[in-house]
């Protein structure tokens, strides 16, 4: 992308006031005094082109008034009437576009940008028709009319789907890659890549360089993100449907072989068991109805029998009710005494399992403390007193205790392995818990049952009755009962061919999840990083950075930000270069990390995303020394395919801009007084 020109327009009672510059296609030095609108200039670009939110804000507030409310002239305040911004750029394929967008205006909302297909500034092209579109509204990044996407499609790029902080993916925002291209003043010289607008993308900094430098990884991150949600959703669908069906279960007293709680790729429905829970024992579930239809016939046979109840018959039926209310009693009484003790016995589990864990951390904790010391080369972290030279046992316990002891490592191990173990008892433990509960509402309901036909039994001794009332109310239990578990197995068979197809989406899953690259990049993004890398260091040597040995100086592949990566501390830790260099140097630092970023973008052979224009204002930050300034304007200029906006003070010393301006091509714009002018 080439910024051509820009202009500003700001009405008054006395006339048209503003600005009109044109740029170079390669380096642009704008050079004014402090406080004279060098600023103002690069907000009101930032601005025509959307992206005001780099400079803290969205819309007309986030310029100065200068360019909206009123004008300082010859010692009066000139209020502004109506304001806009005109900019003209020309793409990659030689296309030219001239934006227009209003500041302050009674009729245009500053949400509008109008697209004129002319170049207006260059060339004096009229401005006829105009393709409205805005900005800062929903679907401004994909809509046709939303401007972002326009200028996403003008400059030729493919914005990327990333992970969000919250569930989900949104696209990789424009303004946050135009981030790693213009650098304000106040904010934009504390880290790599500032100021990047917060839209919920996670770890934007690292998607935004990931993508200028054309890495492979987003379609791998796009696949991974995709084989995440599909796994996560056959999850989701697997655990509702075993839940149904065992909340179904429990009510029926039924227990189940060979059906996981969660998906499994080498489920077989045909392996599924339902078992019916009867007293102490277990009954595949269609022996049971067999069995239960069986009493349900005998029942009927014997009603048809039954004029009168013989009372020799009704007392041997209530005596062998009693007998079986008794039996389902003491194994009920059992059933409940194991429950407790399995939650008790989980209570002690879980209890143990997060003492194992803390200590575990703790473990970990000191460990780590103890290598980093070692990597200091602290005489305590290597066993020896830094005062006596005594050596220092690595155990607080070490005198109160006889006999062999476990060093750190010994010991987190071990505390690991009982971390896993007690985590597989807790597991085992809550299976067995929930079987209980269904065998103890099993038991319940059974016991319940028969006390009812106890009941009844009594009443057809004591009132003779023609048809007996206890084998009638059998009969509607058992009625009941099949009718329930007829339901049920309609919902299970319903069910089994869902988890079947669920079991072999899964599989498809694990399948394509395989193909993945083990590491979080590819081979390619590994070469690629390197050129990066190697394209930072020379550029922070050419800019004399000297807090740290440059040859030591790596890009983390956590986060593809310079760190220092001294050999005993690469299994520990690695040292962010901000927090260890100098203000001055930071800012070189950034200088060497954003021309790299363009640099290795720009390889021919790794065709990254670069749009090819960096605008610094201020670069000279923290008293940078002129030698500096020098060598990154000479790196700007050397750059030929990369369009280059430098806005500064230069100190405002006419010595210091002729040193770091020596030998470098460049355009300059600079003016007397005030930036805002009246207009010729």
């Amino acid at each position: 992308m080439i910024v051509l020109g820009v202009k500003l327009r700001a009405v008054t009672a006395k006339g048209d006031f503003g600005f009109s510059f044109s740029f170079s296609r390669n380096l642009t030095i704008i050079r004014a005094g402090n406080s004279s609108g060098k600023s103002t200039l690069v907000n009101t670009l930032l601005y025509g082109l959307g992206m005001e939110e780099l400079v803290g804000g969205k819309g007309e507030r986030a310029l100065p008034y200068a360019v909206k409310d009123y004008i300082e002239h010859e010692n009066t305040k000139l209020p502004i009437t109506s304001s806009e911004v005109l900019l003209e750029l020309e793409n990659s394929s030689g296309q030219i576009i001239t934006l227009r967008r209003a500041i302050r205006d009674q009729e245009r909302n500053s949400k509008l940008i109008e697209v004129y297909a002319v170049a207006h500034l260059t060339k004096g092209e009229e401005l006829k028709e105009a393709t409205p579109t805005y900005v800062h509204d929903a679907g401004g990044a994909i809509r046709q009319e939303g401007f972002h996407n326009f200028l996403e499609k003008f400059l030729g790029l493919s914005l990327p789907q990333v992970a969000k902080t919250s569930p989900g993916e949104c696209k990789l925002y424009l303004q946050t890659i135009f981030a790693a291209m213009a650098v304000e003043q106040k904010r934009g010289w504390t880290d790599y890549i500032a100021n990047i607008p917060f839209y919920g993308i996670r770890d934007a900094r690292t998607r935004v360089v990931e993508f200028l430098l054309g890495l492979d990884v987003f379609e791998t991150n796009t696949l991974r993100n995709q084989l995440n949600n599909q796994s996560v959703e056959i999850d989701s669908k697997w655990r509702a449907l075993v839940s149904n069906l065992t909340r179904q279960a429990q009510v029926l007293g039924l227990v189940f072989e060979e059906l996981p709680a969660g998906p499994s790729s080498q489920f077989d429905s045909k392996s599924v068991v339902w078992k019916r829970l009867v007293s102490a024992a277990e009954l595949p579930l269609g022996d049971y109805l067999v069995e239960l239809r069986g009493e349900y016939e005998a029942l009927v046979e014997r009603a048809k029998q039954v004029n009168r109840v013989a009372g020799t018959e009704a007392v041997e039926d209530i005596d062998k009710t009693i007998a079986e209310i008794q039996e389902i009693t003491v194994i009920h009484d059992r059933a409940v005494s194991s429950l407790g003790m399995h939650r008790a016995s989980l209570r002690e589990y879980e209890l143990l399992l997060s003492e194992a864990q803390e200590d575990l951390e703790r473990n970990k904790a000191a460990a780590k403390l103890r290598a980093l010391g070692a990597a200091h080369d602290l005489e305590l972290a290597s066993g020896y007193c830094p005062t006596c030279h005594q050596t220092v046992e690595d155990n607080l316990l070490s005198h109160a205790v006889t006999g062999p002891q476990m060093d750190l490592e010994t010991n987190i191990g071990y505390l690991d392995s009982q971390v896993r173990m007690l985590k597989r008892q807790i597991a085992g433990l809550k299976e067995n818990i929930q079987e209980s509960e269904v065998r103890v509402a099993e038991l319940s309901k059974r016991l319940a049952a028969k006390h009812d036909y106890l009941t009844a039994l009594r009443g057809d001794l004591s009132s003779g009755a023609s048809e007996s009332k206890a084998v009638v109310r059998r009969q509607i239990q058992i009625e009941v009962e099949l009718a329930a578990l007829d339901e049920f197995q309609r919902l299970a068979t319903k069910a089994m061919p869902q988890l079947d197809e669920l079991a072999s989406q899964l599989a498809k899953n694990q399948s394509e999840r395989k193909k993945l690259p083990k590491d979080a990049y590819s081979q390619g993004d590994e070469a690629r990083i390197k050129v990066f890398e190697k394209l930072f260091r020379a550029n922070a040597g050419s800019f004399d950075y000297e807090s740290a040995p440059i040859r030591d100086i790596e890009l983390s592949r956590d986060n593809l930000v310079p760190c220092l990566s001294q050999l005993e501390l690469r299994e520990i830790r690695r040292s962010d270069i901000k927090a260890d260099s100098s203000a001055s140097d930071f800012v070189r630092l950034i200088w060497s990390y954003l021309l790299a970023l363009y640099q290795a973008s720009a390889q021919p052979s790794m065709k990254g995303n670069h749009p090819g224009i960096l605008l610094f204002d201020e670069p000279g930050q923290h008293s940078m020394a002129v030698d500096s300034q020098h060598a990154l304007l000479i790196q700007l200029a050397g750059n030929t395919d990369l369009q280059s906006i430098v806005a500064a003070s230069f100190d405002e010393s006419e010595t210091v801009f002729q040193q770091a301006t020596v030998g470098v091509t460049h355009k300059l714009l600079q003016w007397e007084g005030k930036l805002i002018q009246p207009l010729g």
